[in-house]
């Protein structure tokens, strides 16, 4: 009994925070609709993974926002489902390393890495470069274990439907991921600032 009740205050704790995030606001009720969700929909995870995205959902229809995030290659251009389909881990997964700009796995990197290198190699001899390995691109396969991977996702089957929790779940680990990202890169940019003016610092001192 004592584990259960703290298991509802760490999720009411969890909510709490998520309602004061940046993603939210009086207008938006995208995530807020979602606590009340058994199974979530595809159209859900797109409506709330635009939050993270210069696409305001709230004036769009499925097929225009669909349209909308598929030209900011945050879900698969083959991608055809319908807005009521129940979504899953592993279409969550894709969309949050799209967001996050989480590269895909070793196969990807390789064959990134070989198509460059053959690129240079061309341009130095001044020829034409007809041979280039297939891009497979990030799959939802390989996002869910890139998923897994940060943290941002427990164990499990890529094509388990997520409920509103977990979806909510899911965002909230997002969003935590972007600032402390965005915390990195700024402690990383005072510190060449420091650097910068210290060097200065010496040059006048000599």
């Amino acid at each position: 009994m004592l584990m259960r009740k703290h298991k509802i205050f760490l999720y009411l704790l969890f909510l709490f925070f998520l309602f004061q995030s940046e993603g939210f606001s009086e207008d938006n009720n995208v995530y807020r609709d979602l606590t009340e969700k058994g199974v979530v929909t595809y159209e859900d995870g797109c409506r709330a993974i635009s939050c993270f995205t210069d696409v305001d959902e709230k004036d769009l229809t499925f097929d225009e926002l669909v349209f909308a995030l598929k030209e900011k290659g945050v879900i698969g251009k083959s991608w055809k489902y319908k807005a009521e389909k129940p979504l899953t881990r592993g279409e969550i997964a894709y969309m949050g390393c799209k967001v996050l700009k989480i590269s895909g796995g070793l196969t990807m990197r390789v064959i990134e890495a070989t198509n460059s290198f053959i690129n240079l190699i061309s341009r130095k001899l001044k020829r034409k470069n007809d041979f280039v390995l297939p891009d497979i691109g990030m799959g939802k396969r390989y996002a869910y274990f890139e998923f897994q991977d940060n943290g941002l996702m427990p164990r499990g089957h890529k094509k388990t439907v997520l409920t509103g929790h977990d979806l909510l779940a899911s965002m909230y680990r997002i969003e935590q991921n972007i600032k402390a990202k965005d915390l990195k890169r700024k402690q990383k940019a005072e510190r060449r600032k420091e650097k910068e003016e210290q060097k200065k610092q010496e040059k006048s001192n000599h």
